[in-house]
């Protein structure tokens, strides 16, 4: 399974935590991200997001830029404070082999380390990683890379 892990890009202040949209910066960093990866990502089969505003809108633009034609799943454990163990459940029934997620911080870092064994990871706004992996299961997956974005 190839996993591409994306965080939301810049968000505005001064809404509830699920109702922050995106920055007019966020977008441009969203845009930027997608289009410099739009090669390995034409391959996604699936993309799942957190149902957070920031991340819905994150998702819309990242899937026109690589013009994913795939309807969106929405996940609640890909929010900030998801459960990792349900997600990698989901992993695991997918059929998919190429996936993107949409989520947040802390939720993301932590992903990648529970799905890698690293430890410390850390993704700033509109950061793509890229994980690879036999079996989706703790500890299984190799890291090969992170994009940060501008």
């Amino acid at each position: 399974m190839q996993l591409y892990l994306l965080r939301h890009g810049d968000a505005v202040d001064g809404y509830a935590d699920q109702h922050r949209q995106l920055s007019v910066y966020g977008r441009q960093q969203v845009q930027s991200v997608a289009l410099s990866h739009q090669v390995e990502c034409g391959a996604i089969e699936q993309v799942v997001s957190s149902p957070y505003k920031r991340a819905a809108e994150t998702t819309d633009i990242f899937t026109r830029a690589v013009n994913l034609q795939h309807t969106i799943d929405w996940l609640d454990d890909l929010t900030p404070q998801g459960d990792l163990r349900a997600i990698e459940g989901f992993l695991q029934r997918t059929n998919a082999e190429a996936l993107l997620m949409v989520t947040h911080m802390p939720l993301v870092g932590l992903l990648v380390d529970y799905l890698t064994g690293e430890t410390g990871t850390r993704m700033g706004t509109a950061n793509l990683a890229s994980l690879s992996m036999d079996f989706p299961a703790q500890g299984n997956a190799l890291l090969n890379w992170i994009h940060y974005a501008n």
